[in-house]
């Protein structure tokens, strides 16, 4: 099973961020890591402890992933290119913007379901972020009678507006707040196909028996874990299971 552990005595005092070091980077971990960044700053934007000194990185952060992930990722070390070191650097600092953001607003339950996964099918960790992904902002991304996760600072549910103005920032076009939505699901859907992620676990060799043997035991464990408080809507077991078939 895997479970995070979160302490404000892990913070370091220092970091170093060099873009030299992801420069030879394989491919398919430049895609996991950054779509594993996306979620980073996605999930602590629309966190119920996001605020005015979070938010900001976290939309800097989904610009900069958007702007550069593919590059990045199609970037050939043997043959250098200026464009494709430049993109490798913007996403080492993405990745930095996401995680100073969500080092202070936490996540959600993208990364709830993705822990699971990933330590019962052994998968990836970002590819297992990214099979959740699209299903948990449908989730959160909702209207009318929402079950609200409880914080003292999160008084009103605004996870659908939360996300139209992440598409705002994109210059995604958009209606009203659920066309944004809609706009937002589409441009990840382009980002998965960029990058060569199927966003379902059937696609990445997960079976149909080894999953429904599972369903029975993951749901409490996504439950448990360390990042679903953060969520802003409190999924309830059953909607969690519902979650999980939506991933196969």
């Amino acid at each position: 099973m895997k479970y995070p552990l979160a302490d404000y005595e892990l913070t370091p005092q220092v970091a170093i961020v060099d873009p030299e070091f992801v420069m030879t980077v394989p491919k398919r971990t430049v895609a996991f890591s950054g779509l594993d960044a996306l979620s980073h700053a996605l999930e602590s934007y629309v966190s119920v402890m996001a605020s005015e000194f979070t938010r900001p990185w976290a939309l800097q952060a989904i610009k900069l992933i958007f702007d550069n992930l593919e590059t990045s990722y199609k970037y050939d070390p043997a043959h250098p290119s200026k464009e494709g070191q430049e993109a490798r650097s913007k996403m080492h600092y993405a990745s930095t913007l996401a995680g100073m953001s969500f080092a202070n607003a936490f996540l959600g339950i993208n990364h709830a379901l993705a822990h699971k996964t990933g330590g019962e099918f052994g998968l990836p960790h970002g590819l297992a972020i990214s099979i959740a992904m699209k299903h948990v902002i449908k989730f959160n991304a909702v209207t009318g009678n929402v079950k609200r996760t409880p914080f003292p600072r999160y008084e009103t549910y605004t996870a659908q507006k939360d996300y139209a103005d992440i598409a705002r920032y994109l210059g995604l076009q958009g209606k009203n707040d659920a066309e944004l939505v809609d706009a937002l699901l589409a441009k990840i859907d382009t980002l998965f196909a960029g990058v060569e992620v199927q966003p379902s676990l059937s696609a990445n060799g997960v079976s149909k028996a080894d999953f429904e043997k599972s369903l029975d035991t993951l749901p409490d464990l996504v439950y448990n874990d360390q990042t679903t408080p953060g969520n802003p809507r409190q999924p309830r077991l059953e909607e969690i299971r519902q979650l999980l078939k939506d991933q196969f």
